[in-house]
């Protein structure tokens, strides 16, 4: 199984193999250029010009060095040399070294300044942003210390103005300074990839390890089944054995069946239950399921119909005999109960029972117990079943556990844990329809953050993060329970309020605006506060479709931010109302 570290040297040999070929198609461009432009169209007057001679024959040295180093490059790539990260670092900066030279002496022209931000662009991708600032600045020191050198040289020779000189040095300089832009751009994407990808990494190591212990279950299941085939050939005559056998194999493939078709756990252990009484021929079967947070075992699934029964068991199964199976991870099987012994029995005409713990490596869930009216009702056929029964119950507790932390991973925002963009849109249409197919109103406000970006220029992004996070505690703490919100982009949140009138909602946001105009946000040494604009429309006050519910929302806020911001501001009402 590939470890996070493999794919993310997986992901950089994918980004330097397409900038290595990306340099091809640069370097045969550049060739073509440079010779239609000094060879195919040079002025006669030229050909004796053995200064010019001498550029043109450093020009194209400087070229074949590059193709050949390109070459060279393409080796280390290949050879996994590249990996390392001394080589790949001084394998740019050559790279960078050769394409200033290339700018420099050579009449190619400034689009090839282009190519300067594909290897710092590729750098950030693959080791992050301090790398890729260090690259930047020694491009900009090498291709200062190469422009000086020739044209300090050109203006004492008297070729070149000074003013020329700091016209070409201001031009290039601009150059840099959009390429800082992209080196901060795609820093930031590297290290949100490298955090998504070590996440999506753990998460895929607990269902890998989750579906080996499903597997490892399977053939256990596997080896029970020829086992009991086995047995039913050497005992043959025994009629008994043989519907044993056939029952519990049933067992076995109904539960399998369950598993793969079933997706609802609770669905799933009544299913479960109810195969445990058909298939063992007990009195009860009860799923008691294990709660962390207060210690205490609570009844899930039974077929327990009498009253009184069901209030002895619900009121005696937190005693210790149960509590200890649970927590040791014992089995118990007991073929004369003693009532005083096992209380949730008493009064209920318990004589045999087996329980057994739904256990994994890394959690307890609960138990499964099983009671017959019968004295010596059980034996060790009976127990080694159930026990196949509670592991595969137990993984798959386990494994619909995680499978919801991802589902609930991959609808909420990352940074402010509130609902993303894609299942706002999904849960506005489904309440969008229900409004409109029961005829109650529902409301939908956009807001947004004042002055957000010079807000983040001033005190650096990492509070401009902790500012979007309080402003979402603040307004998610002041929400009734069947509101949503969500994340709707960048600084911009939208809330949706059900059953909620324009004038209700009206006086719900703006409670809302002023409390977060109050609020307070500190940070170290930094202590700041900041406002928020509110647009707010209603279905069916405002408009009558989901889409143009959305717009004319968005429509108002745009009116808010024009009429100075820090306020709320309602879509027009439509005729009629």
């Amino acid at each position: 199984m590939k470890t996070a570290k493999d794919m993310i040297y997986g992901k950089y040999r994918r980004y330097e193999k397409i900038y290595i070929n990306i340099t091809w198609a640069y370097l045969i461009l550049a060739s073509l250029i440079y010779f239609i432009k000094n060879i195919f169209y040079i002025k006669p007057s030229l050909i004796t010009d053995s200064g010019h001679n001498t550029a043109l024959f450093l020009s194209i040295g400087i070229c074949t060095a590059c193709f050949a180093g390109n070459f060279f490059k393409k080796y280390l790539f290949n050879s996994g040399i590249l990996e390392n990260k001394t080589v790949f670092f001084v394998e740019k900066i050559l790279t960078l070294f050769a394409i200033s030279l290339i700018l420099i002496y050579t009449n190619i022209g400034t689009w090839l300044f282009s190519i300067l931000l594909i290897p710092i662009m590729i750098t950030c991708l693959i080791r992050g942003l301090n790398l890729g600032l260090l690259l930047l600045i020694s491009s900009f020191g090498m291709h200062t210390s190469l422009f000086l050198l020739r044209n300090l040289t050109e203006y004492a020779n008297g070729r070149i103005q000074l003013s020329s000189i700091y016209d070409q040095f201001f031009s290039y300089s601009i150059y840099y300074i959009i390429f800082l832009f992209f080196v901060i751009l795609f820093g930031l994407l590297y290290k949100e990839g490298i955090e998504h990808d070590f996440e999506d990494k753990k998460l895929m190591e607990q269902l890998e390890e989750k579906y080996q212990q499903l597997e490892a279950a399977q053939d256990e299941i596997k080896v029970q089944y020829e086992e009991l085939m086995l047995t039913n050939n050497k005992l043959e005559q025994s009629n008994k054995k043989l519907s044993d056998s056939i029952g519990e194999f049933y067992t076995l493939q109904q539960i399998s069946q369950a598993i793969s078709s079933i997706l609802d756990v609770k669905e799933l252990l009544k299913h479960l239950n109810d195969i445990i009484i058909g298939v063992m021929g007990v009195s009860y079967s009860t799923i008691i399921l294990y709660d962390e947070k207060t210690n205490r075992l609570k009844v899930h699934t039974t077929n327990i119909s009498n009253p009184n029964d069901m209030v002895t068991m619900k009121d005696n199964i937190n005693n210790g005999v149960l509590l200890n199976a649970l927590n040791n991870g014992e089995n118990i099987m007991e073929n004369y109960v003693d009532p005083v012994q096992y209380i949730f029995t008493l009064g209920r005409d318990i004589n045999s029972l087996i329980c057994l713990p739904l256990n994994t490596k890394t959690r307890k869930f609960g138990l499964v117990l099983v009671e017959h009216t019968y004295s010596n009702a059980f034996d060790e056929d009976n127990l080694r079943l159930l026990n196949i029964i509670s592991k595969q119950v137990g993984i798959v507790m386990e494994n619909a556990e995680l499978y919801n932390k991802m589902t609930e991973l991959a609808r909420k925002d990352g940074l402010t844990g509130i609902f993303n963009r894609q299942y706002f849109q999904d849960r506005l249409e489904v309440e969008f329809d229900n409004a409109r197919r029961e005829n109650y109103s529902l409301s939908l406000a956009i807001f947004d953050i004042d002055h957000f970006k010079k807000f983040n220029d001033t005190y650096g992004h990492l509070f401009g993060d902790k500012v979007l996070i309080s402003i979402v505690e603040t307004v998610s703490s002041t929400l009734r329970k069947n509101d949503i919100i969500a994340r709707f982009g960048g600084e911009e949140f939208i809330i949706l309020f059900p059953r909620t009138g324009l004038h209700e909602a009206y006086d719900k946001v703006e409670a809302l605006r002023e409390r977060v105009s109050q609020h307070v946000i500190k940070d170290n040494l930094i202590t700041a506060s900041v406002t928020v604009s509110f647009g707010v429309s209603s279905f069916d006050e405002c408009t009558l479709t989901e889409s143009d519910l959305v717009k004319t929302a968005d429509d108002a806020l745009y009116i808010a931010k024009e009429e100075g911001r820090n306020c709320v501001r309602m879509s027009k009402v439509l005729s009629g109302h």
